[in-house]
């Protein structure tokens, strides 16, 4: 059996909104611009947007579960003193579907293993929810 994300509601006023402030900035508007020279540049361009999109999601997850971020070892020592340490145990690569092809995300790991991601749920393929 397959696990699929849940499909969400198009919202084309978000969708607008993104774009908009997408292209109020200069150095990403700039690279959109040289990036997108055709449809499947386009493509390509979109599929590696939603790639890094869901990587920094899933690390930003992982802040959370731990209760702080990457480097930040004050709010890290701080945590340590009040819970059971668990730290960052490295991650793995996990191919899934999109409706731009195959992407290859970078899965967190912790080392207690309780980590449980939401945007790419445990045996997930396809991300339908981000097609």
């Amino acid at each position: 059996m397959t696990t699929v994300s849940p499909k969400k509601n198009y919202d084309q006023d978000k969708v607008n909104e993104i774009s908009a402030k997408l292209m109020d900035n200069p150095e990403i508007a700039k690279l959109i611009g040289e990036l997108s020279t055709s449809a499947d540049d386009a493509s390509d361009l979109v599929k590696g947007l939603l790639q890094a999109s869901i990587n920094a999601g899933l690390q930003a997850e992982m802040d959370a579960h731990l209760g702080y971020g990457h480097s930040d070892r004050k709010s890290k020592a701080q945590v340590e003193t009040a819970q059971s340490s668990n730290h960052r145990n490295g991650s793995y690569t996990k191919t899934v579907g999109s409706a731009y092809g195959a992407l290859d995300i970078t899965m967190p790991r912790d080392r207690a293993g309780t980590f449980r991601p939401q945007m790419v749920p445990k045996g997930a393929r396809r991300l339908t929810e981000l097609d």
